[in-house]
């Protein structure tokens, strides 16, 4: 049997989510024995009790006692798999010599939103892959990013398309969820999945929407700027418009409800969130960013504009919402590219792999 340890920090709900898909499709299975280390508020829940375990959110303070609760708790497990760049670090740091380090690197921090730490986090993608025998990224863009952080550890970093797990099934029908936002005939509802943080640039989405008179914006999600997003809605008169559902489990039924499922983050890896709106055959207009152009082809499977652009924003929301547009041809694409990619099968079967390695 080999026992292998999931360890997540303080994650967004796509990382908890893809965490927990792996558990419930490996744990018992092939000669494994799955468990999870992270905090205990974890979005998601998993599907076995979660070993408390909290990796700080910053790039310096309190790394010190995680590592040593690492230490401890991975010492019976022969596979520490970490997800995260904060994780990967301190789990990697912590396991022994005679133990398999592995690491998800899920997301990478901009400039734009690190600001003075920036020079710290480029340090860490080095490090991430210095003191892990292997790291998986979500796209080409954090591969590259890795690489040219480590250029000597190249042969380490692998390129792993996360895919998804079953498809929920949607509690509620559509004009359910769209009578419970008070959506009359010819309105659109526009979906995001965010969480309300920097990275996410939900400003610049409630610009975009303050000329899309048609469209009403449920986000769902939590995070740091909810009360600054929420007093910005106020000031642009969309309170009527825009609804802050926070984080919900029944999310996929609003996704399966939206006429579009719309990011507008200044940077992405390849979101699961995006993924799982393809999959419910909602279009997706996003910014080109990250690892968006590894799931979503321009004007062929979806739009994708340049970041802090509201404006552009607005046009291609306009576009895709507009009786003429070519929504369903979009998502027919977009489901052949995701099930030629993004196999969930093939996913698992290389963590089987590197597992048992």
């Amino acid at each position: 049997m080999t026992r292998v340890l999931q360890v997540l920090g303080r994650s967004a709900g796509g990382i908890a989510r893809h965490v927990a898909d792996i558990v419930e499709a490996l744990d018992a299975s092939d000669g494994l024995s799955i468990d999870v280390a992270g905090p205990p508020d974890l979005p998601i829940p998993m599907p076995k009790p979660v070993i408390d375990v909290t990796i700080p959110d910053g790039p310096l303070v309190g790394h010190v006692p995680a590592i040593r609760a690492l230490r401890r708790i991975g010492a019976r497990y022969d596979v520490v798999h970490a997800h995260g760049l904060r994780a990967g670090i301190d789990a990697g740091i912590a396991v022994r010599s005679d133990q398999r380090s592995l690491a998800t690197v899920h997301n990478l921090v901009q400039a734009e939103i690190a600001g003075w730490k920036t020079f710290i986090y480029r340090r860490a993608e080095g490090l991430v892959v210095a003191v892990n025998d292997h790291v998986f990224a979500v796209s080409e863009d954090v591969a590259r990013r890795l690489r040219m952080a480590a250029p000597r550890r190249g042969d380490r970093i692998e390129v792993l398309y996360l895919g998804l797990g079953a498809p929920p099934v949607p509690g509620r029908g559509r004009d359910e969820i769209r009578a419970e936002l008070g959506l009359g005939p010819g309105t659109h509802l526009v979906v995001t999945m965010a969480r309300l943080a920097p990275q996410k640039a939900l400003h610049v989405l409630l610009a975009a929407v303050e000329h899309v008179p048609e469209a009403v914006v449920a986000i769902l999600g939590e995070g740091p700027l909810q009360t600054a997003l929420e007093v910005d809605a106020r000031r642009r008169g969309l309170a009527e418009r825009v609804h802050f559902l926070g984080f919900r489990g029944d999310a996929h039924d609003y996704l399966a409800a939206a006429d579009v499922f719309c990011l507008s983050s200044v940077w992405e890896g390849v979101p699961l969130a995006a993924q799982e709106a393809i999959r419910a055959r909602v279009p997706v207009v996003a910014t080109d960013v990250g690892g968006m152009r590894e799931l979503i082809s321009n004007k062929l499977s979806g739009r994708l504009v340049p970041p802090d652009d509201p404006a552009e924003l607005a046009r291609a929301l306009r576009e895709t919402l507009t009786p003429q547009s070519d929504r369903e041809r979009f998502v027919e694409r977009a489901l052949v590219d995701l099930e030629t990619r993004f196999s969930t099968e093939k996913m698992l079967e290389r963590l089987r792999e590197a597992y048992a390695s």
